[in-house]
């Protein structure tokens, strides 16, 4: 199920951020580290930085979410080496 950052609904914690998305008829809060926000994303061309980025971590939240990787908090929790494998993955 592909997650949805909710409008307004992105907080700071320290370094890291809290992003609220909307998973169908429920709510899945995502954590994304400090590591994974300073990560080298491409944007895709035309696009902005912040709106690729935030594309980005919807996919990897959905992906991780649908195979049930959640952390010990029930949240998805999306690191720098998330992100680099999910690009990895995604270049071949």
């Amino acid at each position: 199920m592909p997650l949805v950052a909710i409008p307004g609904k992105i907080k700071p914690i320290g370094g890291d951020r809290i992003i609220v998305m909307d998973a169908g008829a429920n709510h899945q809060a995502v954590h994304i580290t400090e590591d994974a926000l300073l990560h080298d994303c491409r944007p895709a061309p035309g696009a902005s930085h912040a709106l690729s980025q935030l594309s980005l971590f919807e996919q990897v939240a959905s992906h991780k979410f649908d195979n049930g990787e959640l952390a010990f908090d029930g949240n998805v929790w999306i690191t720098a080496s998330d992100i680099a494998e999910w690009q990895r993955e995604r270049s071949h």
